[in-house]
């Protein structure tokens, strides 16, 4: 058998396509592409992600020990994605991360996430959004929850609801920034996208000055226009304006998806719609059982497990800024792409015992932010400052969806027989298209 190619010190995965590369696989089969790389070559390995330069794969729990690493950077992300995530935490290393997150992280702690309207808004519109489902009969979770999530997010940022409309409209031009663009020679998508995030900043930025200028503070985004830095100026507007679209970015795709997988694997168990059913029965206040922190709950352990089966970042990429040692492995070059795939970590049968099975009892008390079960909201300095409000919102959406069966007296059954079908990983994981959930019974 001939030798494998390798590059820098490091085996080239086979397998990949002209031009495209790993992509097809990665498409479809990415924690199958991490198995066969680590089985022929163990946890270090190159990839083709399409075009563009290509990326070490780490496929071990030691690639966690990188996202903490002072010389792996993510700045480079606003190169390919400058109109997405540009002028944001998530493209700013060192101490211009440390600076700028330390004014917006005391927004993002639970005691002053329940002091806004959050929690209440998360409420009214799962509320709303489920009875809806159950009104239609049939529903595509994947569509309905990106419905919900959207909801939720434009509001805590402020858009009244009469304006949802045409910010839908314009945030899905916007999303088109997600499509790498490097260079002087920009394509059309680019353009449509900038465009769109010209439209949706200037509206922000209008709410940034009515809230400084009324010094309201009692609303997420009002702690984040209000912030200030060490000097006690007001944070530039740009710089708040970017990682409110940041947030709207983050807290609509991520957590949209792993609603979805819980609803769809609810809808395949009678068994965990018994079980969910009984847990809010004769409950009251959903936010107080969903946020009280001596309790966890099913609702929570089915979102926690969503989330550890299907990540919805299935990787995130780190450039090495200079060379880094690993223990065992060798040592990863300067300016090398190296991607630790949550995806795959997430499966670690080491780990997770049957890691490939649905199983809410594994998760019998909430993780620390620090360990490997949250990694899904990255690592290190770049950990998710919405972290609280995603475990929230995903918590109280399962509580108000087994909430709203029990009032109106229905069941929830997969429109598919059979095991539920794997994600589309790309380029964020999601349930394919044509599952839908439909709703039986009813008084």
């Amino acid at each position: 058998m001939a030798a494998a190619k390798a590059r820098n010190g490091f085996p080239i995965l086979d397998g990949a396509y002209p031009i495209i590369g790993h992509l097809p696989e990665m498409y479809r089969r990415f924690p199958a592409l991490c198995a066969r790389g680590l089985a022929a070559h163990g946890p270090l390995f190159w990839i083709h992600g399409g075009p563009g330069a290509p990326q070490l794969m780490f496929a071990d729990p030691r690639a966690f020990d990188i996202l903490k690493h002072p010389n792996a950077s993510t700045s480079f992300y606003s190169e390919g994605f400058s109109a997405l995530l540009g002028n944001t935490l998530f493209a700013f290393d060192g101490d211009e991360h440390r600076r700028v997150r330390a004014q917006f992280a005391p927004s993002f702690t639970p005691a002053a996430i329940r002091k806004t309207d959050v929690l209440q808004i998360v409420t009214e519109a799962v509320a709303g959004g489920i009875d809806r489902w159950i009104d239609a009969g049939e529903i595509d979770p994947l569509i309905g929850a990106k419905e919900i999530a959207l909801e939720i997010i434009f509001r805590v940022v402020g858009v009244p609801v009469s304006d949802l409309k045409s910010w839908r409209r314009q945030y899905s031009r916007f999303l088109l920034a997600g499509i790498p663009s490097r260079g002087k020679w920009r394509g059309p998508l680019y353009w449509i996208a900038k465009r769109a995030r010209d439209w949706l900043d200037a509206r922000l930025g209008k709410m940034v000055d009515d809230l400084r200028a009324s010094g309201d503070a009692s609303t997420l985004v009002g702690a984040m226009a209000n912030a200030r830095d060490e000097a006690g100026n007001f944070l530039p507007t740009l710089l708040v304006v970017s990682n409110l679209r940041l947030l709207v970015f983050a807290g609509h795709e991520t957590t949209a998806s792993a609603m979805a997988w819980s609803a769809l694997h609810l809808a395949a168990s009678p068994e965990f719609q018994r079980r969910a059913a009984e847990e809010v029965r004769g409950s009251g206040d959903l936010i107080e059982l969903g946020t009280d922190p001596q309790r966890f709950t099913f609702a929570e352990a089915q979102f926690r497990e969503s989330l550890r089966m299907y990540p919805p970042v299935h990787s995130v990429i780190r450039r090495a800024t200079a060379d880094l040692p690993v223990d065992g492995a060798g040592v990863i070059p300067r300016d090398t792409l190296v991607n630790v795939p949550f995806v795959h970590l997430m499966r670690d049968p080491s780990r997770f015992a049957e890691a490939d099975r649905y199983s809410p009892d594994r998760f019998t008390e909430r993780p620390r932010p620090s360990t490997l079960e949250t990694a899904m909201f990255g690592g290190g300095p770049h950990f998710c400052l919405g972290y609280h409000i995603a475990i929230a919102e995903g918590t109280l959406f399962n509580l108000h969806f087994a909430k709203a069966m029990v009032r109106r007296g229905v069941r929830a059954r997969l429109s598919v027989d059979g095991p539920l079908p794997g994600p589309v990983y790309l380029p964020l994981s999601h349930p394919p298209r044509g599952l839908a959930v439909t709703f039986e019974g009813g008084k």
